[in-house]
């Protein structure tokens, strides 16, 4: 019986992507410590991605919960708060559908949680044509010297060291396809800004509102290793106006979303 991290829920984004999302499940239940609760943020998949839930639902070990919003277009935000509104876990980590967690991921993310602190996680990238061979083994299993991964130090797992590297500051690499918060920090700040819609820095001004509270960040260097599947970029029409939106909060010292998570709760 492996051991739970009560404290922890687990989001993960995901949109019409069921053949990822199969490997990360498995790359869950491949955990050392599992979480409390998985979360699936789903922006508005079809049939095969509910099915492919259901299925799991049946066998996963901890309860696996489907919280879904109707395609409206890329909705990270919205699906993210609404995801949040029902987890049960005092800390939230989340990741992106496209993400293989390592075995150890959880049981870094615990070790690394402390009050006043978000933590924030690199990815080591698997390209083209070894996602789409790993896609057709239908496995999780990637090694250090798998071929076609790009940034294969992140796989590197050495506790030790990671006190010793300090890594990026400010919202650099800051992303939420491996992020750790409290989930009473998360809601101090009210979640995702909704206004942003289509792809593009709504995690990056996310984080800037947890810096506008006073926490502090902490970089999982050697620890909670991830690797992100290969896929085509995302539509970035709305990247230049959500840019904008990020230097707004940054100017004005913003802390809470205007439409965030209050709504849910």
């Amino acid at each position: 019986m492996k051991s739970i991290a009560d404290e922890i829920s687990l989001l993960i984004t995901t949109y019409n992507n069921p053949n990822f999302l199969d490997i990360v499940l498995k790359s869950v239940l491949a955990q050392r410590v599992l979480p409390k609760e998985v979360i699936i943020a789903d922006d508005g998949s079809g049939q095969p991605t509910h099915e492919l839930i259901q299925q799991y639902q049946k066998i996963f070990p901890v309860p696996l919960l489907h919280a879904w919003i109707p395609d409206e277009g890329f909705r990270a935000s919205k699906v993210r708060n609404v995801a949040v509104a029902q987890s049960s876990g005092q800390y939230i980590v989340m990741i992106d559908g496209d993400i293989v967690i390592g075995p150890t991921f959880i049981q870094d993310h615990r070790m690394l949680m402390k009050p006043g602190r978000f933590v924030t996680g690199s990815r080591a990238r698997l390209m083209q044509k070894a996602t789409e061979a790993l896609c057709r083994k239908k496995t999780h299993h990637v090694s250090f010297w798998n071929p076609g991964l790009r940034r294969r130090l992140v796989l590197l797992r050495i506790p030790f060291m990671h006190y010793l590297i300090k890594g990026n500051s400010g919202t650099k690499r800051a992303r939420s396809c491996n992020l750790g918060v409290w989930r009473t920090d998360y809601i101090k700040v009210n979640g995702f800004e909704e206004k942003f819609i289509g792809w593009g820095f709504e995690d990056w001004e996310f984080v800037q509102r947890l810096y506008n509270i006073g926490l502090v960040r902490k970089n999982a260097k050697m620890l909670a290793p991830a690797i992100h599947l290969f896929h085509p970029y995302k539509n970035a029409s709305r990247a230049e106006i959500n840019e904008q939106m990020l230097h707004h909060t940054r100017e004005s010292k913003k802390t809470r979303a205007e439409i965030g998570i209050d709504q849910y709760l």
